[in-house]
């Protein structure tokens, strides 16, 4: 038997990567640590870590997300090291493990694992469960439109893996961009993670 889907219920699923990767953010202590511990603590822990990149200590692997001497760029895993260098190919010699290590049985991250990792990176490479909000319920959104507040002009908006999303343009921050639903509701979207037309509308949008 042939399922035929609602419009709105197909185009809700095929939006779901979009929207929806907003709303949950990646948790650093059940998913990220143990990558990091079982892909790069093995030369990164310890006062005596190579690079001088000590990730098993929070406190010590915070000073390297930003700052003067980053190894993460919080929003934009494609300018972070950690996942520039993890991505590497195996013969690569800036390669992370290095290919000395990896001789030595050390093991790179997966494509599933990289790409988690990439993704805490670009929702801000936060330490603590539930620093990223997840979007503003439609109702009170809709709420606050019905008392008078403007609805900006809709945009198309596109993020990298070619989903588009009609929005009005909010805000821009360093990392994210705040997009506004037909029904009035808000969310916040890594910059990093659209096409860079989108990217680049932002941009403008915001004034830089």
């Amino acid at each position: 038997m042939k399922i035929t889907l609602p419009l709105p219920s197909f185009f809700a699923l095929a939006m779901s990567g979009f929207v929806l990767e907003t709303a949950r953010a990646v948790d650093y202590h059940e998913e990220i640590r143990p990558i990091l511990n079982k892909k790069c603590f093995k030369c990164h822990t310890g006062p005596k870590s190579k690079g001088g990149l000590r990730m098993d200590s929070p406190e010590d692997f915070a000073k390297r997300i930003g700052g003067d001497d980053p190894v993460i760029i919080p929003g934009d895993p494609s300018k972070s090291l950690l996942t520039i260098k993890a991505g590497l190919p195996r013969t690569d010699g800036d390669a992370m493990p290095p290919p000395p290590a990896r001789e030595r049985g050390a093991e790179p991250m997966t494509a599933a694992e990289l790409t988690l990792v990439q993704k805490w990176v670009s929702m801000g490479a936060k330490f603590e469960k539930g620093e990223l909000e997840p979007p503003a319920p439609a109702e009170e959104s809709a709420t606050a439109a019905s008392e008078g507040a403007p609805m900006a002009a809709m945009q198309t908006w596109t993020n990298s893996a070619g989903a588009s999303l009609q929005a009005a343009f909010v805000s821009l921050s360093d990392t994210s961009v705040t997009l506004k639903k037909e029904d009035g509701s808000q969310f916040e979207y890594p910059l990093a993670n659209l096409n860079p037309e989108s990217q680049a509308l932002a941009k403008k949008l915001g004034g830089q």
